[in-house]
């Protein structure tokens, strides 16, 4: 179906071609109205040809408007109003007519800008040495509903998880687990405050099974039982992700697999081949600043270990040099925000410049009864991702994390979410999808009749939420603001809430017919936007 946007726009470039024929491809903006008495939509096109034209724009939008016409069919009238806007009045019967539209349309809301192209979204890649933290939460729930937005623009997803498997950490949570598990067995032990705090190093040193231990040499224990830390993290990271937050990986992408593969070798040939690496002080160094990176950054150390970009870019290279992947969407945390400059430097060496964008998430402050919460008996430091799912349910969380863009600190209130209210964003969105469940229970076979009133306002503003769904995901699938679906989905239960008390659906044990498509057609659309965050439709409530 042609959305009225486009309807309008459409009209536009023709009444454009007409009055100022020299303007060619001009971006032709059109909003909705807030406020009634200016109309249905409006337009500032006359304002952007002003500066190319040379004339004042309110004469151009009178020319416009005269080289438009009223269409019918559509247009009830057509104003100039401040500087140069153009509001459109749109015919309350036409409006009322796009509801069949949004029914007949099986895939309302998608389109195919992806043009069928394949887009990688790594999200959480929260590293395997202890629980899920809020932080953690953020970037799960928004990388995944933004996984889901792509979808339904035509992009081929594929959604990672990226483990941090090497590395002096995995070493850190092996000796953890060894000191904690010699303190079970009696052995007098020191536990110093480089080691992982929280009960869930206690759980894992239970788990373990340590046969020497008058064997002492921590180098020599932490590599025999490191493997099995490793993989007990990585299991328990899994169920988390799987059962909890439920939300499935198309692949967990170890680090190790970079090395094992050679591609960090592969990457560093490439570099070289393009001059890009030099020797200093025994280290080797990439030339980023060649990219407009603050400083040049080191891939190999003195002493032959690699630095942790290396693996950065060793896996840019093998996701789009060998995978052929078109895009990459990666949400990292508030602590890696000056990798962006490093990364988009080296994406530029690799010749993918303007391929790879990244998503800072920010830290979350916990909230309850005013009060910030900060203790966790599993985590030790922190409240964990679980703890806070398991209290407020898995579509409270994903609500409640989704309102805020992920790049924004945020207060999760835990009082809130767990009130069963209108006041509670979720409650109120999803009271509205039981509500429209029980209405269309009850209808049953009861006769259907059809008014040849005018449409109430409840109506119409219904009806133009409605059309903005389409919309709202090609934003959110440019933009990455993953925030502005939560903020629909509620203004959509306001709008359906007020048409559910101003207009009768059933009156008199008589359905009207052209209402009840309008409920219907608000189901479909409020089923989708909850499912595309991830979030459950209840028929009751």
């Amino acid at each position: 179906m042609i959305l009225p946007d486009e309807q309008l726009r459409k009209l536009l470039r023709i009444a454009i071609t007409k009055a100022y024929p020299a303007v060619k491809d001009i971006e032709i903006p059109i909003e909705p109205v807030t406020e009634a008495q200016f109309g249905d939509y409006t337009s500032t096109v006359a304002l952007k040809l002003a500066k190319i034209v040379n004339q004042n724009p309110r004469e151009i939008a009178t020319n416009l408007i005269a080289q438009l016409g009223l269409v019918k069919s559509m247009l009830e009238k057509a104003d100039v109003a401040g500087p140069g806007f153009i509001n459109f009045t749109v015919k309350p019967q036409w409006i009322m007519k796009q509801v069949q539209g949004i029914l007949a349309d099986t895939k309302f809301g998608s389109n195919l800008d992806g043009k069928n192209r394949k887009v990688l979204v790594e999200y959480i890649s929260a590293n395997p040495t202890g629980p899920m933290t809020l932080g953690n939460g953020r970037g799960a729930f928004s990388g995944d509903t933004l996984a889901n937005v792509m979808a339904m623009n035509g992009w081929k997803v594929w959604r990672e998880y990226y483990l941090n498997d090497i590395g002096n950490q995995v070493n850190v949570l092996a000796e953890s687990v060894i000191r904690r598990y010699f303190q079970q067995n009696g052995i007098p032990t020191e536990y110093p405050e480089h080691c992982y705090q929280g009960e869930y190093v206690s759980d894992l040193a239970k788990q373990m099974k340590i046969d020497k231990l008058k064997l002492r040499d921590m180098t020599s224990l932490r590599d025999r039982i490191k493997g099995r830390v490793l993989e007990t993290m990585i299991k328990e990271l899994q169920r988390v992700v799987a059962k909890k937050l439920k939300i499935t990986f198309d692949a967990w992408f170890r680090e190790s697999t970079l090395g094992a593969k050679k591609l960090d070798i592969k990457a560093l040939a490439v570099l070289e081949s393009h001059d890009l690496l030099y020797v200093k002080d025994g280290a080797t160094w990439f030339r980023t600043t060649a990219f407009g990176d603050d400083k040049d950054r080191v891939l190999i150390k003195t002493d032959g270990e690699k630095a942790y970009f290396l693996s950065d870019i060793a896996l840019r290279y093998y996701r789009f040099a060998i995978r052929k992947i078109d895009h990459e969407i990666l949400f990292l945390g508030a602590d890696h925000h000056g990798y962006i400059g490093r990364l988009n430097a080296a994406m530029n060496a690799l010749g993918f410049a303007k391929k790879l964008d990244v998503e800072i998430v920010q830290m979350v402050r916990l909230m309850k009864d005013g009060v910030e919460v900060k203790m966790s008996k599993r985590a030790g430091t922190y409240v964990t991702l679980e703890e806070v799912v398991d209290e407020v349910g898995l579509d409270v969380a994903r609500f409640f994390f989704l309102m805020h863009r992920a790049s924004t600190h945020m207060d999760f209130d835990m009082t809130l979410a767990k009130e069963k209210s209108e006041k509670n964003p979720v409650f109120y969105v999803q009271y509205a999808h039981a509500r429209i469940s029980s209405m269309l229970q009850r209808v049953g076979k009861l006769p259907r009749v059809v008014s040849k009133e005018p449409p109430h306002t409840s109506e119409l503003n219904l009806v133009k939420t409605l059309l903005q769904f389409p919309n709202v995901i090609c934003e959110v699938a440019s933009s990455h603001e993953t925030q502005k679906l939560p903020f629909y989905a509620t203004e959509l239960a306001t709008k359906f809430h007020e048409f559910y008390t101003n207009c009768r659906v059933i009156d008199e044990q008589k359905v009207w017919a052209h209402r009840l498509e309008l409920v219907k057609a608000t189901q479909l659309v409020l089923q989708k936007t909850l499912k595309v965050m991830g979030i459950s439709a209840p028929e009751k409530m």
